[in-house]
């Protein structure tokens, strides 16, 4: 039996597929996300009333936190609870 060099696994004719193959993993990973927000969502989110209410009912709540006397309506809570859970 004769063996040839040029059928040696060194003349891998797979490759050169697999190479080109890393490569395109490689570059579809380093793709990046993007997103695009309207000008009316950036209206809607900047204007001063929608942060100051806001604001306004972050700063109550953390003042009735702070001096003990900010209550939870545990009903209410079942009940959203029990809402959130009946829809899915």
């Amino acid at each position: 039996m004769r063996i040839n060099h040029f059928n040696s696994i060194q003349n891998n004719p797979y490759k050169k597929q697999v190479q080109d193959m890393t490569q395109q993993n490689v570059q579809s990973r380093y793709k990046k996300d993007e997103i695009q927000i309207s000008d009316e969502a950036k209206k809607l989110l900047s204007s001063s009333k929608f942060e100051q209410d806001r604001a306004d009912k972050v700063n109550e709540i953390k003042h009735q936190v702070n001096s003990g006397t900010y209550k939870v309506n545990v009903s209410e809570t079942a009940k959203s609870i029990l809402n959130f859970w009946r829809k899915s």
